[in-house]
């Protein structure tokens, strides 16, 4: 599914250039549950900004579903965007006065062939999906962090996409929802969607079968672990 071959990442401010990527190469397969790792700018971030195609590379080649993605123009990489990706962010990113049915619609609206009948039948499917029926016609402000970032993840959900990018989603969750947040990923994963967390958790990303850790720009190493069925009280040990 996605191909990265010696990617570079370089930035240029006043002169002063910064590379945040260099020689970056790996695939993810379809289907796999991949985490990657580093500490405070090793490059995690500026890596999950251009596999999700909201940056593009300086340097090296980056493929998705086997097409070279600089032969796309910013408008058809949107529409893959909106069609195959889904997106879940460690600050939510939901319209407060919003209700959970209208932020988890959001990126239905872009889909014009989409009707109205069948946006509320993927609406509420995604919703019941992340345990949150009785909240439909709530306003995504009066819900929990644990509440909203279960929104976040239907919302990601909505389009049935083939990858879902999860940057740091339990980053402002205690432990308890961090818990219901992961396991709801693995249960996507484990239903065929493939996966993408940044993190700087090491438990967290365990719930991964791969881990792929970033050093100065760098992969400083990229392995496969056995995942282990985890309970809500391992958060608390």
């Amino acid at each position: 599914m996605i191909s990265a071959f010696n990617l570079e990442k370089t930035y240029y401010d006043d002169g002063v250039e910064t590379q945040a990527l260099r020689n970056i190469t790996f695939e993810i397969k379809e289907g796999e549950f991949v985490a990657i790792m580093g500490p405070s700018g090793s490059g995690k971030s500026t890596l999950l900004h251009i596999l999700s195609f909201m940056d593009r590379q300086s340097g090296g080649s980056y493929a998705f579903s086997g097409e070279d993605i600089n032969d796309f123009s910013d408008a058809d990489l949107a529409h893959i965007r909106n069609s195959e990706m889904g997106f879940v962010f460690q600050s939510f990113n939901l319209l407060s006065r919003s209700t959970v049915y209208e932020n988890v619609e959001m990126p239905l609206l872009y889909n014009h062939s989409i009707l109205r009948g069948k946006r509320k039948e993927m609406v509420e499917r995604a919703v019941f999906a992340v345990g949150l029926p009785e909240k439909l016609y709530v306003e995504a402000g009066k819900l929990s962090g644990g509440q909203k970032q279960r929104v976040a993840i239907a919302r990601a959900l909505v389009n049935n996409p083939n990858v879902i990018f999860a940057d740091e989603p339990t980053g402002n969750l205690d432990s308890h929802s961090g818990a219901q947040v992961m396991e709801i990923l693995e249960q996507l994963n484990q239903s065929g969607h493939t996966i993408i967390l940044v993190t700087h958790e090491t438990y967290t990303a365990e719930f991964a079968d791969r881990i792929i850790k970033l050093l100065d720009g760098e992969i400083d190493s990229d392995i496969r672990v056995e995942r282990k069925r985890r309970t809500k009280e391992d958060f608390f040990k």
